[in-house]
């Protein structure tokens, strides 16, 4: 007998969508990405504590171990709780669980407040603590920076976000369900704690970084077909952020980041700069507090269609195809 799952996880995917835009992130204490996050940094403490004796090649190994193991943990885990509480609890509790699993993959509101702290400090010429609560999100060095590049670092930040907190997630949503997005959550987790180049962790976090770079590949290259349609919405530059992402996509490290953010420069007609690394776009006009809060607008609006025209649209093509019945065992 053939179960359709459809309307359920369509259901999920707008529940979850409601529960972040209402209420936000759940305490830090019931997190999941939170507990995974202390799962990893138990792990990297273990690991330099014995890597001094074991070499470099032990690190590698061991962060290998845990940047591949970690999400399957944690995918398997999800797939077992979906298809439990589907076949065992029904399908209004399968929805729930599956809306609070899914809500908890991906950001929009936190990303949001972040942001407004941010702008809320500057409104009020705070700029040094506007610096403290720019550190919170980014990983540059925030002590001496000007409102102007501050600014700029808000609206790079909205736009990567766009991709590896909202797109990517929705997106292994579409395709693998539940699991899929905390498979994607737990990967980009552990590149945002372990994936860097410095000297402490340029070894064991080789293994996150290059993973989380492949699972936004394709995420960060059909952005544009979001983005795009949001800033022709919101009345920016559409054509402009097209030159500048032909442009300027391949000057940021992150081939993914460049993407939506040489986007978001070109379609607010701003420059946006980290010192010593890169310039994305021109300087026809300073970053300001309302192109800022543009941006959050020019997300929340390619989200939407995010969902309407793409993440839907899959999620059903995919049934007919009885791809849910085969993903859950029915």
């Amino acid at each position: 007998m053939t179960i359709e799952l459809i309307d359920e996880i369509i259901c999920t995917l707008i529940i979850a969508f409601a529960i972040d835009v209402t209420i936000g992130e759940p305490p830090n204490k019931l997190h999941p990405v939170v507990q995974i996050g202390k799962t990893v940094s138990l792990f990297t403490r273990i690991t330099k504590q014995v890597s001094h004796k074991k070499g470099t090649n032990f690190e590698k190994i061991m962060g290998s171990v845990v940047a591949l193991g970690l999400p399957i943990v944690v995918g398997l885990i999800v797939y077992f709780i979906s298809v439990q509480s589907f076949q065992l609890l029904g399908a209004i509790i399968f929805v729930l669980l599956s809306s609070i699993i899914l809500k908890v993959s991906f950001s929009i509101k936190a990303m949001d407040n972040h942001i407004n702290n941010v702008i809320d400090e500057l409104k009020n010429s705070n700029l040094e603590q506007a610096r403290k609560n720019l550190a919170r999100i980014v990983s540059r060095n925030t002590d001496s920076l000007s409102e102007s590049k501050i600014l700029s670092a808000c609206i790079e930040c909205v736009a990567e976000s766009f991709v590896d907190g909202i797109l990517s997630p929705l997106f292994y949503y579409g395709f693998l369900n539940t699991p899929g997005a905390m498979v994607y959550r737990t990967v980009n987790t552990l590149d945002s704690m372990i994936g860097y180049k410095d000297d402490y962790h340029i070894h064991y976090g080789l293994m996150a970084a290059m993973l989380d770079t492949l699972l936004n590949y394709v995420p960060a290259r059909i952005s544009p077909a979001f983005l795009i349609p949001a800033l022709m919405i919101c009345r920016n530059d559409w054509k402009n952020s097209v030159r500048i992402l032909k442009r300027d996509r391949n000057r940021v490290e992150s081939s993914n980041a460049g993407i939506p953010m040489a986007i978001m420069a070109g379609g607010l007609n701003t420059q946006l700069e980290k010192t010593n690394h890169y310039k994305l776009g021109d300087m026809d006009e300073e970053p300001t507090i309302q192109k800022c809060l543009t941006s959050l607008k020019v997300t929340k609006i390619a989200t939407v269609i995010c969902i309407t025209v793409f993440i839907i649209p899959v999620m059903v093509i995919l049934n007919h195809l009885s791809w849910w019945n085969i993903f859950f065992g029915l």
